[in-house]
């Protein structure tokens, strides 16, 4: 079988992982970047490096206070910048490695599509009404709404899909979405 990489992206609290996790239970591979980029953020040099860019404060006991991180750097477009070229190169080689020792079909979740260069086969966007994402990241990582609309317009959306995939009903219909999807890119029969 030839190997496709699938991107799934969309704003923050759009559903990627929800896609992700329908695809893993039908037995489809998947990766999600913010998970390496998670393990990335833990390594000592990077956290030395975040710490000398944003200020001591945001290191606590070793770790980076990732809330106090995220309301910082999407507050200021030049320090998300900054911030973001931390990760993005070791992302992508992580991803590469990941990529070359598997076969066949693999979903990547990326938030930022445009992070770095990648031979992507088919790029899956998914949405959700603006409304509901406030709602969900809001419950999720305890934040206010205006946090996430800070988040949310520091994001830039995928403009050009392969698919689109509506993540604006019940849990159900995701699943009937993301089958169509599948049999549209000739992943099911």
């Amino acid at each position: 079988m030839k190997r496709k990489v699938i991107a799934l992206t969309g704003y923050i609290g759009s559903g990627k992982s929800c896609v992700a996790r329908i695809l893993r239970q039908w037995g489809y591979k998947t990766v999600d970047c913010d998970a390496i980029a998670r393990q990335i953020a833990n390594e000592p040099h990077v956290i030395a490096a975040i710490g000398e860019l944003l200020g001591g404060e945001y290191v606590r006991d070793g770790r980076l206070d990732r809330s106090a991180v995220r309301q910082r750097v999407f507050a200021d477009s030049e320090l998300l910048d900054k911030y973001q070229s931390l990760f993005f190169d070791e992302v992508r080689v992580r991803l590469q490695q990941i990529v070359a020792e598997t076969d066949g079909t693999l979903f990547v979740e990326i938030p930022v599509l445009d992070a770095f260069r990648f031979d992507w086969s088919e790029v899956w966007r998914v949405e959700c009404p603006r409304d509901e994402i406030l709602r969900r990241v809001a419950a999720r990582d305890g934040v206010n709404a205006e946090s996430v609309a800070a988040t949310l317009s520091a994001q830039k959306p995928c403009s050009t899909p392969t698919r689109t995939i509506n993540n604006n009903g019940t849990l159900a219909e995701l699943e009937q979405t993301v089958d169509a999807a599948l049999r549209s890119a000739g992943l099911r029969d």
